[in-house]
């Protein structure tokens, strides 16, 4: 980002807005949990990445997609990739130039285009950059207009948001919402931990690695926001996606007709269990057996995105679990099934942009 590199001349003393300030990297830092890149950074690749997670407990990255309306990265599509290969969490953010709701959700609008155009996984943070001096300025009166950012790209996108934002121009972001804060402390120690209450605390501009050219701004994450809601500290391995295959046999059509005798509607407000949860195709995903016919299930043909889901145990900001109970997210809770198959007594059901998913007709009709 430009994190705020805006200086201010008060009485012969430079200081950074937001109370950044330059800061002095040494061996006792916070953690390096995640890092912010963009096109300053030129085009990163996996081993750098992959070093990073290696060396240094790198979990996430967020890489820069878009700015106003007619600025688009060029480092943004093979950083999503480089940090996929490498198996960290992507995420994106996009820099804000509005001073407005309808602009924000004009940028909210042309940042999902170029994401998804990127390959940034639905159900990844895309988060807003607010950091112009005229919005810094606005205060308060800048919220409902991260807001509508933020609840744009959920709508029109499929991603979660936030505010990134200096220290002390925390106003800016969203009243009751978890913000992405940049302070640069001059000697940072790994016993701070400035804004813990957040997502996360950006302490720095200047981290090095032996695997890079120039410097990277690192942050340290407080909670599971920028994991995809999954534990940020569970070692979660990439998985090959598998041939696309039906629910396990079950010859009983029984649930296949009430569906067809209730015009082919359904509606799943109950909970289930997470069995099985991984990344792959692109997104995080959920299996419960029941649902998918069985313990053989595919990823491809049953694997549930967990940006359908809610997270009954722990609530949308924590991680979710094995073991957890969910339920579909409102909006994929009710609808047409678009498919069926008699031999598996399956159910297939067109979830947007995430293709064709096929359930147990069974199991679905109990939920």
């Amino acid at each position: 980002m430009n994190k705020l590199k805006t200086t201010l001349v008060v009485l012969g003393t430079v200081f950074a807005l937001g109370g950044i300030g330059e800061t002095n990297v040494h061996a006792d830092t916070p953690r390096v949990d995640m890092i912010d890149v963009s096109n300053h950074n030129g085009a990163m690749t996996s081993p750098e990445f992959t070093y990073m997670r290696n060396n240094y407990g790198l979990k996430a990255i967020t890489t820069k997609i878009s700015e106003g309306v007619g600025f688009h990265d060029w480092t943004a599509k093979g950083n999503i990739a480089a940090a996929q290969q490498a198996g960290v969490y992507i995420n994106g953010y996009h820099y804000l130039r509005s001073t407005t709701v309808a602009g924000a959700i004009q940028e909210a609008q042309y940042a999902v285009n170029m994401a998804k155009a990127d390959g940034l996984p639905v159900g990844a943070v895309l988060a807003v950059d607010i950091e112009n001096q005229n919005q810094i300025a606005m205060g308060r009166a800048m919220q409902p207009i991260a807001r509508a950012f933020e609840a744009e790209v959920a709508r029109y996108g499929g991603y979660r948001s936030t505010t990134y934002t200096g220290g002390s121009a925390i106003s800016v972001s969203p009243d009751g919402e978890k913000a992405w804060i940049a302070q640069y402390p001059y000697v940072p120690t790994a016993d701070m931990k400035h804004y813990s209450t957040e997502h996360a605390w950006q302490w720095t501009s200047k981290q090095t690695f032996a695997s890079s050219l120039g410097v990277f701004d690192a942050n340290i994450l407080y909670d599971n926001f920028f994991t995809a809601g999954t534990d940020k500290d569970a070692i979660v391995p990439n998985v090959t996606p598998t041939k696309p295959i039906k629910p396990a046999v079950n010859h009983d059509t029984s649930a296949i007709k009430k569906f067809k005798n209730a015009g082919n509607r359904f509606t799943a407000y109950k909970s289930f269990r997470v069995d099985k949860i991984t990344f792959v195709n692109g997104m995080w995903q959920a299996i419960n057996y029941d649902l998918a016919g069985g313990k053989d299930a595919s990823w491809t043909a049953n694997g549930i995105p967990l940006a359908m889901l809610d997270n009954v145990t722990r609530g949308n900001y924590a991680a979710t679990r094995v073991g957890d109970n969910v339920k579909f997210m409102r909006g994929y809770d009710y609808g047409t099934i678009d498919k069926y198959d008699n031999n598996s007594n399956g159910a297939g059901i067109k979830e947007g942009d995430y293709g064709m998913i096929w359930y147990s007709a069974k199991s679905l009709l109990a939920k």
